[in-house]
């Protein structure tokens, strides 16, 4: 997916990458059981993700919509639709949370080829991550499991 983007915008783009941003392509996937839910809940899924502070989408691309030939068990007929989604955002603990709140069926990290992280932004991931664990053990899908010997 190659992007038609202004010139101001790419030369925003340009300074956030000299500044360390991490440029990526997302596809996105919903399915429902209503043509008009799949285009309405992917587009609207999309928009979120244009709101997230520290992200910024440059490009995005809506597949057609198909139907799925295998539906889910107990789903009579589904919809699926894809967007291809291109995006910079501004650290790794962003592009986590990206990843974990729009759940993304595949990544691509397209810039920097590599990246130095500072210990305080582990820090972060990793509190971030912890602090996720605990919510799911909380709402009772998950957690951390001991067991005495």
């Amino acid at each position: 997916m190659v992007s038609q983007i202004d010139e101001e915008l790419q030369e925003q783009i340009e300074e956030k990458l000299k500044q360390g941003w991490i440029k990526t392509w997302f596809a996105v996937e919903v399915m429902a059981t209503d043509k008009d839910i799949t285009e309405h809940s992917l587009k609207e899924h999309i928009e979120k993700l244009e709101k997230v502070k520290g992200a910024l989408v440059f490009g995005k691309e809506f597949k057609s919509i198909e139907r799925v030939e295998n539906p889910p068990k107990n789903v009579l007929v589904a919809y699926s639709q894809i967007a291809e989604v291109e995006l910079i955002v501004k650290d790794l603990l962003t592009l986590i949370t990206v990843v974990i709140t729009f759940g993304p069926s595949a990544i691509e990290i397209l810039e920097p080829r590599e990246l130095r992280i500072k210990i305080d932004e582990v820090q972060n991931i990793v509190n971030f991550l912890a602090g996720l664990i605990h919510q799911f053990a909380q709402a009772g899908v998950g957690g951390i499991v001991i067991r005495p010997k």
